[in-house]
């Protein structure tokens, strides 16, 4: 190599994304490493990339202070994130005047990163760093310079799962990481907002400046996110599976949104599997999953159907490939059934750059460019969830002040009250039960959906399903009337359900109806007259129109999307809060908070461990989300496990376990032993299910040694200066954000 600069020294700082004031030019690398995953990534590479550091194996490293342009891809070849860099320090170089790293080992070079792209500064977010700059330039626009071959070396055996390497050392195989020239990479594909609801699902896009609604094939503003297994042995999915589920509802799977991410052991599962038509079975992993034939599909695969639907219409819409989504969640969605969601997307070929809370969406769509200065909540009543968010708007930032909500409420639940009504009818007048044919009972309740939409513009309706049922030789039908009075009945303890979230959801901040300047309302359930009215009195002012309820949330994704592939993100603040707490389960199957819900994020919160028994062999932390005293009443997340711990008496082995907690409320658990260099990161095993974990922690007669030290909760350091008052009482009054400890 001939490349001109100083021999050594502390390299000068160069300005992110370009080229710096340094002799040396920058060269292009493009890495393909070992990981199929970002959590494989944060396993592997966190303890450095949450410095913005990065190691790279080869046996001619290039000079200390060269600039790198890296392009790190998975192995599956999907990008992972792209860096501006500097070379800080060599080991084994050439050079025996350059400074080298003071630890024997492997040969390399170690980067200082300068500047990252978006997901860059996700992903060291969500380990807890505060990333560099954003990158400005594209790096693969450098000027890349083919670097010597590394020097080729037998691949490593696979290491055991525990103990896993030193964090700092991130050894890799070496052709993982060899470095190549990239090529010049091709426009990047348009960014849709997605919509994945229980009912419907809804994408969007921001077309010369306005956000647009993308149509379906048969021109409806909305998709069915239903898929059905047909009887030539296709999937079929959207309208034409919504037209079979009236022939064959065995075989067709309608409110995925409500199973996906769940433990098929999991209480809720218990609770709402019986709802369906289709057989939910447990998954290859403990998790829910569905038998459509002879065939047994993740909930992940089935959403990821939907989407894929969605993906084509958008890129016949389009008239391009489209491979980018941000797609909207419930708030009150946990961390399983978000990473379950991210991984629906990926199979549906699409990189979820983000994963944003609906009404978070549904605030954007309300207020982008408004400028705006007022306090609002989202009454978020959909197909089979609800939510309620109070945001408090100022300019471009929305912040989340407080959320709430229920998993199992929504439209489904209003059509079984009136199914349940129709078939008390039903009895009375013919003398006998109904029969429970599967095919019967959906046609029940699809007349059931007809005449709740029907009684929001009517006062009665009439229902009739003939040949519901056939007892001996003699056929019946179902034949009844329902009005508009005789829904607020069945239905009015459900809208009451919603308004008690509301009443949490604004105690939790010591707020009162009376504090709130605007109430929208968004899904397709708020539609429903009584839901208005209640509304109304609730908060004594008319709801807001400005949105649409069924499009909002899509609208509000694609708006995001615009802004993050424009690089004008900078003009929207989004602060969101925890929905759910976080923590862990002790012996006698407690539940102890690490990090309280409605906690602005991202957001990190430590304590420190000890083995509980002498010779302890293993250190397992099981994880679990939600609000009660008792593990056992919360959801399972997956337990991190440390193996090989140190023979020794109790207490003898330490460690430091974090929380960390993305922007978009993706968790992250470290735990780095005291004394050592060994770090496990969000390893989570959950091939054990949680009633098995929920055993072992009421058998344990001890209490791990858990205490409130160092490293304690800490705010985001990027939040900018010019943000939410909220933030910098958080930051400076010594708020929740700063307490320490478990």
């Amino acid at each position: 190599m001939s490349e001109s600069g100083p021999p050594g020294g502390p390299p000068s700082s160069p300005p992110p994304g370009g080229r710096p004031g340094g002799k040396r030019p920058a060269i292009g690398l493009q890495l393909k490493l070992p990981c199929a995953t970002p959590d494989e990534v944060r396993a592997r590479y966190g303890g450095d990339l949450k410095q913005s550091k990065f190691f790279i194996r080869t046996k001619q490293p290039r000079p200390v202070d060269t600039l790198v342009r890296l392009d790190a891809l998975l192995s599956t070849g999907a990008p992972c994130f792209r860096a501006a860099a500097i070379v800080m320090r060599v080991r084994e170089p050439p050079n025996p005047q350059a400074p080298v790293l003071p630890r024997a080992g492997d040969p390399g070079m170690e980067l200082k990163l300068l500047a990252v792209d978006e997901a860059g500064r996700e992903l060291i977010v969500s380990l807890g760093g505060t990333p560099p700059q954003p990158l400005k330039a594209d790096p693969a626009k450098a000027t890349a310079q083919k670097p010597a071959a590394p020097v080729a070396e037998p691949t490593e055996k696979a290491e055991k799962p525990s103990p896993p390497p030193p964090a700092k050392e991130h050894r890799a195989p070496e052709e993982a990481e060899k470095p190549v020239a990239p090529a010049r990479p091709a426009r990047r594909a348009p960014m849709i907002g997605i919509d994945l609801g229980t009912t419907n699902a809804c994408a969007a896009f921001v077309k010369e400046g306005k956000p647009t609604v993308i149509p379906s094939r048969e021109g409806y503003n909305t998709i069915p996110s239903i898929v059905a297994y047909n009887d030539k042995g296709k999937f079929i999915v959207g309208h034409p599976a919504k037209s079979q589920l009236l022939i064959n509802p065995r075989n067709t799977v309608v409110g995925a949104k409500r199973l996906i991410g769940r433990a098929f052991t999991s209480p809720a599962v218990s609770e709402i599997s019986g709802r369906f038509a289709y057989e939910v079975v447990e998954g290859e992993n403990g998790e829910a999953a569905v038998r459509l034939g002879d065939k047994v599909l993740s909930l992940q695969r089935i959403s990821s159907m939907v989407l894929s639907e969605v993906r084509e219409i958008a890129q016949h819409w389009l008239g391009t490939e489209v491979s980018r989504a941000i797609i909207t969640v419930p708030a009150y969605y946990n961390d399983n059934q978000r990473q379950a969601v991210r991984e629906a997307g990926a199979l549906a070929g699409l990189t979820v750059e983000r994963i944003l809370n609906e009404p978070t969406a549904a605030a954007l769509a309300f207020a982008h460019g408004r400028n705006l200065d007022q306090r609002i909540i989202v009454y978020d009543l959909g197909g089979g969830t609800f939510d309620a968010s109070v945001l408090q708007l100022a300019a471009n930032v929305y912040e989340v002040v407080s959320t709430g909500g229920d998993t199992f409420l929504g439209g489904v639940d209003f059509d079984k009250v009136i199914v349940d009504h129709l078939l008390s009818v039903f009895k009375e007048k013919n003398g006998i039960e109904f029969p429970g044919d599967r095919v019967a009972l959906q046609r029940i309740t699809d007349a059931a959906e007809r005449a709740k939409i029907a009684l929001s513009e009517q006062q009665e309706t009439r229902i009739n399903v003939p040949f519901v049922a056939l007892v001996g030789d003699k056929p019946y039908d179902l034949d009844a009337t329902l009005t508009r009075s005789e829904l607020v009945l069945l239905t009015g303890h459900l809208v009451d359900r919603t308004l008690s979230v509301c009443r949490e959801v604004l105690a939790a901040k010591g707020l009162s109806p009376k504090d709130i300047q605007e109430v929208l309302l968004v899904g397709g359930q708020s539609r429903m007259p009584l839901v208005r009215e209640r509304i109304r009195a609730f908060f004594d002012r008319e709801p807001s129109k400005a949105v649409h309820p069924d499009e909002a949330v899509a609208l509000g994704a694609a708006i995001l999307a615009n802004n993050l592939d424009s690089g004008t993100m900078g003009n929207v603040l989004l602060i969101d809060v925890l929905p759910m707490s976080v923590g862990i389960g002790l012996p006698g199957g407690r539940f102890k908070k690490v990090i309280e819900r409605n906690m602005p994020l991202p957001h990190r919160r430590g304590y420190t461990i000890s083995s509980t028994r002498d010779d302890q062999k293993t250190l397992e932390i099981a994880v679990f989300q939600g609000e009660s005293d008792k593990a056992q009443e919360n959801e399972y997340l997956g337990t991190l496990t440390v193996n090989d711990l140190p023979k020794g008496p109790r207490g003898t082995a330490q460690f430091d376990v974090m929380f960390a907690l993305s922007p978009e409320a993706l968790l992250t658990v470290t735990a780095e032993e005291h004394g050592t260099a060994r770090t496990v990161i969000a390893t989570f095993t959950t091939k054990a299910t949680p009633e098995e974990i929920r055993k072992r922690l009421e058998a344990e007669e001890e209490t791990p040694q858990a205490q409130s030290q160092s490293p304690a909760a800490v705010p985001e350091a990027a939040a900018p200066a010019g943000g939410v008052m909220g933030w910098l009482r958080r930051l400076f009054g010594g708020g929740k954000g700063q307490q320490t400890g478990a």
